[in-house]
């Protein structure tokens, strides 16, 4: 191999011109990734390379069982408990440190060239194993917090600053967020419970009914948090809307709901992080599979709605088709960049051999979080179909916007995903708490796991719901969709769904 280059689609390809004098003309090139490089992508970058490379990412790499030691073995509970960002750095560390390794055992080359310190790379991993920084041109710039310790000298100086100074800015800014978070109240007899944050991804399981807070309770609560230490009030939030800036103490009473089905399968230790004194409450018995894994104190939610899912409509005919995307960032290792833009590709070779039915897919909004997919990742998966150029494979337009004023959202109002159920025959995930919410519309769903990961939707698909793992098999499910034997199996999981809310 003459040339390596490792780069993630934070990465504008345009700039790989600037490797011209580093690189073997016209020689060996791989190209290693952490997404997956669509075709569009590889002819631009040929191009610009003047050659014909090799490309592989991250996934191509490691098994299922390395990246699940990758979880376990960053996570420390003497140092790293108060920590999660120092957690999510150990996980991308040791999985591009195993990775480099392989790389350089099977692929030994004359230049090796590192892009990008973004999106699951750790650029320092890379350059003690004989890779090169070149720097290039990115979408965005400084997304990844850097961990590390500083030198004896300059912690000596900064002693006061951090014992006397910290401690009140950090108090400050904690009292600023806290008086600017949405706080919601309810009543349960003579229980009062605060809502902290957006509604807008739970109420709908809640049987509650809260109303917004005024500035005065808000003052009122701020005085029971920090001076008070024995109040009453029951403390919400959700596992994304949780900010937690109230003390982590057992007497706030602080719970955490579940907000969509967490893979009970998820070796990453990022739920230890919200906090010693908290408890998690779960919509159901497999909602409470993940907190029992990793043994965090839980219970299914006292005030939960219990939502069955109806008789679906079996349709006549296949017409209309929805992909929903999920997403992936470092706070596992088992999830690579590349599984949604996987998915896109299996979607994309489905949609030819149907031409008659429209596919739709839908991008999680926050894929464009700078820490998540990146900044330009929809652009890039806009680009993809584009290129294709399948008239009835299409992206959707009803994606809420997650960048606001720099602020990113990480929950969102339910209607942008109803108006893209409109006449929908059937919906596709991997394991997206929207197919969940599709059925209780009447819509079938299938999961879909196209990955060289474990099946995160594994505790559904054991209630016997439909489940693919290739394009041949997506391509069958289609086609038998109409027979009765996919019906009787269809309405069975919905009856062992239903059996299984009703457990308490």
């Amino acid at each position: 191999m003459d040339n390596i280059i490792v780069i993630t689609q934070n990465l504008k390809l345009e700039s790989l011109y600037n490797l011209k004098d580093y690189i073997v003309h016209s020689g060996e090139t791989l190209i290693i990734s952490t997404q997956l490089i669509f075709e569009n992508e590889a002819e631009l970058i040929d191009n610009i390379l003047g050659c014909k490379c090799k490309y592989l990412n991250f996934s191509d790499f490691m098994t299922d069982a390395e990246r699940e030691e990758c979880d376990i073995e960053a996570y420390n509970p003497t140092e790293q408990l108060d920590y999660l960002w120092g957690y999510y750095d150990n996980i991308r560390k040791l999985k591009n440190k195993k990775i480099v390794q392989k790389v350089n055992a099977k692929y030994p080359a004359t230049h090796k060239i590192i892009t990008c310190d973004d999106l699951g790379l750790y650029k320092e991993e890379w350059i003690e194993n004989g890779f090169e920084f070149i720097e290039c041109d990115y979408y965005y710039k400084n997304e990844i917090p850097k961990i590390g310790k500083e030198p004896k000298w300059k912690t000596f100086l900064l002693l006061p600053k951090r014992k006397i100074y910290n401690p009140i800015r950090n108090r400050l800014k904690e009292i600023n967020v806290f008086l600017h978070s949405a706080l919601s109240v309810a009543y349960d007899g003579q229980q009062k419970y605060h809502f902290w944050g957006s509604l807008n991804r739970i109420s709908y399981r809640l049987s509650l009914q809260f109303k917004p807070a005024s500035i005065w309770e808000h003052l009122r609560t701020l005085i029971d948090c920090w001076i008070n230490t024995e109040p009453k009030t029951i403390n919400l939030s959700t596992l994304h809307e949780w900010k937690g800036f109230l003390p982590d103490r057992k007497d706030l009473n602080i719970k955490l709901i579940q907000d969509g089905y967490l893979p009970s399968n998820y070796t990453s230790k990022y739920l230890k992080f919200y906090g010693q004194s908290i408890e998690f409450y779960c919509w159901d018995r497999v909602g409470q599979q993940t907190f029992i894994y990793h043994q965090l104190p839980n219970r299914i939610m006292p005030f939960r709605r219990k939502l069955y899912l109806p008789k679906p409509s079996f349709p006549t005919s296949i017409k209309n088709v929805l992909c929903v995307a999920s997403g992936a960032g470092d706070w596992t290792a088992i999830k690579n960049r590349s599984d949604e833009d996987n998915m896109i590709l299996v979607f994309g070779k489905v949609a030819a051999l149907f031409p008659d039915i429209n596919f739709i897919y839908r991008c999680h909004p926050v894929w464009i979080h700078p820490l998540n997919q990146g900044v330009n990742s929809i652009n890039r998966a806009a680009e993809y179909i584009a290129y294709l150029n399948l008239p009835n494979f299409t992206l959707s337009s009803n994606i809420p916007c997650a960048n606001d004023n720099g602020k990113f959202v990480l929950s969102f109002k339910r209607s942008s995903f109803d108006e893209d159920l409109k006449d929908v025959d059937i919906v596709f995930g991997e394991h997206s708490i929207s197919m969940i919410d599709a059925a209780l519309k009447g819509i079938l769903f299938a999961s879909v796991n196209v990955t060289r990961h474990r099946n995160f939707f594994e505790s559904i698909t054991k209630l016997g719901f439909p489940h693919c793992e290739s394009e041949q098999e997506i391509v069958s499910l289609i086609q038998n969709i109409h027979s009765q034997s996919f019906k009787d199996g269809y309405l069975d999981s919905i009856a062992n769904y239903n059996k299984m809310t009703d457990e308490e």
